[in-house]
C-alpha cells in the first residue's frame, strides 16, 4: 500500500512539474477556427455563442465553444499583419484547428465592389513586400515551403483552399441593406493585404492595375500565409465598409466610420450560414 502512495505521489509530482511555469490546458482540437482584427467585427459571433471555456495565451483570450451547433474556437487577432500571423501560428500550434476563417470588413478596390458587397477572394497577395527602386515600387515573391511540395517555392500570390470557396459559392445569408440596396457576394479574383490603412485614389488604382486586386485589408495575406504553410485550410471573408481613396467628396475614414457596423455584421452573418454547411 504504501508503494502505491509514493507511486501517486510520484504520478502527480511528474505532472505538476510538466505545467510548472505554463498553464495546463484542457484538449480543445480539431475546431473551426474564426479570426477577425476589430473587437466590433466578432460581436456579433460572440452573442451566437454557446461558451464553454476561455483561455489567454500572449495577449489573446481564445473563446471555445459551439455556434450553430459547429465546435469552435474565436479569437480576435487584432490590427495589422504581425498581429495576424503572430495569432494564425499561435491557434495553429495551440489548437490544431480543422479550418481557420478570418472575417470583418475590408476596402475596396474594383468599383464594381460597392460599399457592402461580400467579396470572398481566392488568391491572396502581400502589396508592400517588395523593392523600391528608380522605377518605383515592385511587389517581390515570397519564399516558402509549402507542406504539399517536395522543395521551397517562392510565391507572390498564396491561395485559400479550393474546398472551402466551393462551399462559400453556396451560402445565402440575409445580409442588412446599405445606402438602399442588397449588398452582393462575390467569390473569386485576388485580395491584397498591407501594414497601411489605404485612403489614396492612386494607391487604389495602382493596386487594381498591378496586382488586379478586388479588395484590400490590413490582415488577410498574413493568415493565408501561415495557414498554408501549416497546411490548415482556410478561407477569408470581407465585406466593404469603404471604397479605398474615399467616393466622391467622402474619404475612405469617413466611410468606414459610417459603415463599419452593418459592414462588419454582414461578413459575420455570411459566416454564420457557412458555419452551417462545413
Amino acid at each position: 500500500m504504501k508503494k502505491r502512495f509514493q507511486l501517486l505521489y510520484a504520478v502527480v509530482f511528474i505532472l505538476f512539474l510538466s505545467c510548472c511555469g505554463k498553464q495546463c490546458y484542457v484538449s480543445y482540437e480539431e475546431r473551426v477556427a474564426i479570426m477577425y482584427a476589430f473587437p466590433a467585427e466578432g460581436q456579433l459571433l460572440r452573442s451566437q455563442m454557446t461558451l464553454e471555456d476561455s483561455l489567454f495565451s500572449v495577449g489573446r483570450v481564445f473563446w471555445i465553444g459551439k455556434i450553430t451547433d459547429k465546435e469552435v474556437i474565436v479569437v480576435n487577432s487584432d490590427v495589422g499583419m504581425t498581429n495576424a500571423a503572430m495569432t494564425t501560428q499561435l491557434l495553429i500550434d495551440r489548437f490544431k484547428p480543422k479550418e481557420i476563417i478570418f472575417t470583418g470588413i475590408c476596402g475596396g478596390i474594383d468599383p464594381q465592389n460597392n460599399i457592402g458587397d461580400i467579396v470572398i477572394p481566392e488568391f491572396w497577395v502581400t502589396h508592400d513586400y517588395g523593392l523600391y527602386d528608380q522605377d518605383g515600387f515592385s511587389p517581390w515573391p515570397i519564399r516558402v515551403h509549402l507542406p504539399e511540395k517536395d522543395k521551397s517555392d517562392t510565391l507572390t500570390f498564396f491561395t485559400v483552399y479550393e474546398s472551402l470557396l466551393k462551399i462559400a459559392e453556396n451560402v445565402k445569408p440575409e445580409l442588412k441593406p446599405i445606402l438602399g440596396r442588397t449588398p452582393k457576394i462575390k467569390v473569386g479574383g485576388n485580395g491584397t493585404s498591407g501594414n497601411s490603412f489605404i485612403d489614396q485614389v492612386e494607391k487604389r488604382e495602382w493596386l487594381q492595375e498591378k496586382l488586379d486586386a478586388q479588395i484590400v485589408d490590413m490582415e488577410s495575406a498574413a493568415v493565408v500565409q501561415v495557414a498554408r504553410i501549416n497546411g490548415v485550410p482556410v478561407l477569408v471573408v470581407r465585406s466593404c465598409s469603404d471604397l479605398a481613396g474615399g467616393s466622391g467628396s467622402s474619404t475612405a475614414r469617413d466611410e468606414i466610420q459610417e459603415f463599419f457596423k452593418v459592414a462588419a455584421d454582414n461578413s459575420a452573418s455570411f459566416v454564420l450560414e457557412l458555419l452551417k454547411l462545413l
